[in-house]
């Protein structure tokens, strides 16, 4: 019997565990979400002309679809 309640016992001290460890995830994981919405992008813009740019730089020309490209 004494065995049975210690069996017991751990079981329910390793469902109390479990269930705090999930919680702490769960908040540590929904604060790391608010964060990233938060967090506003910054973008650097340089403008000039397509008629402007290098030759190597057909990559900014091609996946940039406004008359302008960076």
């Amino acid at each position: 019997m004494k065995r049975g309640i210690r069996l017991l016992a751990l079981g329910f001290a390793i469902a109390v565990n479990g269930a705090a460890l999930m919680a702490v995830n769960a908040s540590i994981v929904g604060g790391a979400e608010r964060e990233l919405a938060l967090q506003h992008v910054e973008r650097v813009v340089i403008v000039a002309k397509r008629e402007d740019l290098p030759a190597n730089q057909t990559v900014a020309i091609q996946n940039c679809p406004a008359p302008r490209a960076l």
